[in-house]
């Protein structure tokens, strides 16, 4: 029976560090400082190969076969229990995930605890000669794989869904996904969790705020500036909302790193074409069929659109359609400037 990560597997990450200083204790001060500072154990930083190199007077590529030295030790202590016990637990958590899981997923999953800890576990990531490290430039993160897993199937399953998401042309639901996966029938014994453990470490395709799939390079899916985040809320929305409301969306989805400020929603939409303000301080898309202007300027669309004489019921009807306004404003505005006739219907004319 396949084995499984229990919970408390996934938080003995404190198993990694006391290996890792266990292996340590045969090596030179020098060396176990190296390691730390490469891994950012002790600190919250991770030091490049230049910086350790320029703190203890060596070359990078020295520095770079000390840390392969102490890994070589690592493979050579493999079968100790404690060691043993560290490769049982990041081989389940690839096996759990359909083989192939992306570094900081990976370490998350196997011990969700102090910056050392994880420091502790990318290391052994890094040395293990038991998996494969999986990354291809522009097209994944970085990412660690089971040995039996076939990096030409992946890439096969990731091009069909780019395929499918280009052809789609917007992001779609993950079921929506899978199924018009399933229907190529290509790949029939791919279920949809693996299909889904495939796509998380993929630069290419992203899962947005809102669930959804895409290409990394869409907005909807990736948005970048203000408008773009304000845009992938509406557009999720499906109706006009208050540029406070978007900020707050903004960030309850987590789309910015930084608090958004309301103002910032407003100064930055009320001048892009693609939104339209329907009401105080409420936007709506463009593309939804909202209009810009003032009540006046619907009011002289609609009458011009329409070749019959209008009741006032009608054009409240039509008005509503693209703005979110008071009917006494709609009606205060055809009495200022437009006529009415005898039947009490209005014209452009």
């Amino acid at each position: 029976m396949k084995k499984e990560l229990d919970s408390a597997q996934k938080g003995d990450s404190s198993l990694f560090l006391e290996a890792l200083e266990t292996i340590m204790a045969d090596f030179s001060p020098r060396s176990r400082e190296i390691v730390w500072q490469r891994y950012g154990i002790g600190s919250q930083k991770i030091a490049t190969l230049e910086e350790i190199g320029g703190r203890f007077g060596i070359t990078r590529e020295r520095v770079r076969q000390i840390i392969r030295e102490i890994y070589r030790k690592v493979e050579k202590n493999a079968k100790s229990d404690l060691t043993q016990k560290v490769w049982e637990q990041i081989m389940l958590a690839l096996e759990a995930n359909s083989g192939i899981m992306g570094e900081s997923a990976l370490v998350e999953l196997l011990g969700q605890s102090t910056w050392d800890h994880k420091g502790a576990i990318r290391f052994f990531l890094d040395s293990s000669g038991k998996i494969n490290r999986f990354e291809i430039k522009d097209l994944t993160e970085k990412s660690f794989a089971i040995k039996s897993f076939r990096s030409d199937k992946w890439k096969e399953i990731k091009k069909e869904i780019i395929d499918i998401l280009k052809n789609e042309g917007l992001p779609i639901s993950g079921e929506k996904l899978f199924s018009k996966f399933s229907q190529i029938g290509k790949f029939p014994e791919v279920s949809k969790k693996q299909l889904f453990d495939y796509l998380k470490v993929s630069t290419e395709v992203l899962q947005n705020a809102f669930g959804k799939w895409g290409l990394s390079i869409w907005k909807e899916v990736n948005p970048k500036g203000t408008r773009d985040k304000a845009f992938l809320v509406l557009k999720e929305s499906g109706q006009p909302m208050h540029f406070r409301l978007i900020a707050q969306e903004i960030d309850q989805k987590g789309l910015s790193k930084k608090p958004t400020h309301p103002q910032t929603v407003h100064n930055e939409l009320i001048k892009d074409k693609k939104f339209v303000l329907v009401g105080r301080g409420i936007y709506a898309l463009v593309e939804w069929g909202y209009e810009r202007g003032t009540v006046k300027d619907v009011l002289t669309g609609i009458l011009q659109k329409n070749q019959n004489e209008m009741t006032k019921e009608d054009i409240i009807d039509e008005v509503l359609k693209v703005r979110q306004v008071k009917k006494s404003t709609i009606v205060i505005n055809l009495n200022n400037h437009f006529k009415k006739n005898k039947q009490g219907k209005y014209s452009w004319q």
